[in-house]
Order: structure tokens, then sequence, then C-alpha cells
């Protein structure tokens, strides 16, 4: 029984730690380098259990050089006057979409802070603008960060080495009490 507390206590822990990376409107970089060139996506997941997902507005932050996006049937997408505007298609309850662009990184080393309103169809609009641990926190890229190939997000490395540790301390648990 002591066991069974342990490794279900470690799972929701490891739960709640991946949750925040996966709960809000986020922006993660494929190339982190500065200076350097990298398509960035936007994850939208539609948080509402009524209204759909109809316009996203992501401010892009001084320094970042986006220049072209890739297209997404069904919306449309445009970067003017430093905001990243996407609309024309639908997010419904329980889903997500993604949508990506192209810029280049600012020279320096430093946050990135990606500000976005997310309007839905019932009326409602989430400004997702607040710090980091808040509850409509803004997406937030870190350039000079060292990430893998495939851009893996660093809280995501972390929630898989703290589940694989909890694992670990649950199968040792069990051969202990055999």
């Amino acid at each position: 029984m002591r066991r069974t507390v342990v490794v279900v206590g470690l799972a929701a822990a490891v739960g709640l730690l991946a949750l925040p990376a996966f709960a809000h409107v986020t922006v993660a970089a494929d190339n982190t380098e500065p200076g350097g060139f990298a398509v960035y996506t936007v994850r939208v997941p539609n948080e509402s259990e009524t209204g759909t997902t109809t316009r996203i507005e992501i401010q892009i932050p001084e320094g970042l050089d986006a220049s072209r996006y890739q297209p997404k049937p069904g919306w449309t997408m445009t970067i003017e006057g430093g905001v990243l505007t996407i609309e024309g298609g639908t997010i419904a309850p329980g889903e997500f979409e993604e949508f990506r662009f192209q810029a280049r990184n600012p020279e320096e080393a430093g946050p990135l802070t990606f500000p976005a309103i997310q309007t839905y169809d019932d009326g409602e609009v989430v400004n997702w603008t607040g710090e980091p641990g808040t509850d409509t926190p803004a997406g937030v890229v870190e350039i000079g960060l060292v990430t893998d190939a495939a851009g893996t997000d660093p809280l995501a490395v972390t929630a898989i080495v703290v589940g694989a540790l909890g694992l670990l301390v649950g199968g040792v648990a069990l051969v202990r009490s055999r």
C-alpha cells in the first residue's frame, strides 16, 4: 500500500510539473542561437469548455525579425506592425493548433516574451500577458539557451527526468519490499 501511495504521488508530481508547459499559448523555437535563423512554433490550446477559438494575436518581441509564416489551410495569417495575427479558422474545445513563422533571432542572448490575446466565439478574450508562474503567462523563448536538434523545451526535459527518477524510486521500493 505504501509503495502505491509513493508511486501515485510521484506520478501526480510529474503531471503537475508538465502541465504548465501545455496550459496556455506557448512559443518554441527550433534554434535559439543568437543571430541565428529559427522557425518559431506557436501552440494554441482551446481551454474553454464552451467557446471556440477564432483569433490569436501574438506580439513579436522587439529585436526578433519575423519575416514569413507557414500557411495553414483554413486560417489567415499576417505579420504587420510587430503583431502576428491568426484568424479565419477555429479551434474547438479540447483541441489545439500549431502555427509557424520564421525569424532571425536577436544578436543578444536573453528572454523573448510573446504576449498573446486569444479570442473565443462566445466573446471571451484571454490575455496571455502575465509573468511566468501566473495564471495567464506570456510565452517565453530564451535566446542563447542550448537545446537539442528538435528544440526540446527544458521544462519538458525536466518533467521526463523527474518521471524517470520517480519510476526508479518506485522500482527500488518494490524490490526492497519483497
